[in-house]
């Protein structure tokens, strides 16, 4: 019964997925290659945008920090995890207090 159920629930996220991409390629031919480029270069620039947003408020984070000897003796620091695949002895994924300008 289990099996059956969850050859339901796979043939209709099948089925969802195939119509949401018939949609997809729809509006894609519908925009032309001047719309499609011109949405292409949107979308990259709201990620850099955003990805630069975030490097300046990071990087405001580590100067506050390195400016209060005090809050660095107390602030909990979170370690970032290495991604699937990589070495835990990399000097990017060691945790460190070490904040450089």
């Amino acid at each position: 019964m289990k099996r059956l159920f969850w050859l339901g629930v796979g043939a209709a996220a099948g089925y969802y997925a195939a119509r949401r991409g018939e949609e997809a390629v729809e509006r894609a031919r519908e925009r032309g290659v001047v719309g499609n480029v011109t949405l292409a270069a949107t979308t990259a620039s709201k990620v850099a945008a955003t990805a630069s947003r975030t490097a300046v408020t990071l990087g405001e984070k580590a100067r506050a920090l390195a400016a209060d000897p005090a809050g660095s003796e107390t602030a909990t620091v979170t370690p970032i995890r290495p991604a699937a695949g990589t070495s835990p002895s990399s000097p990017a994924s060691s945790p460190s207090r070490e904040v450089r300008p």
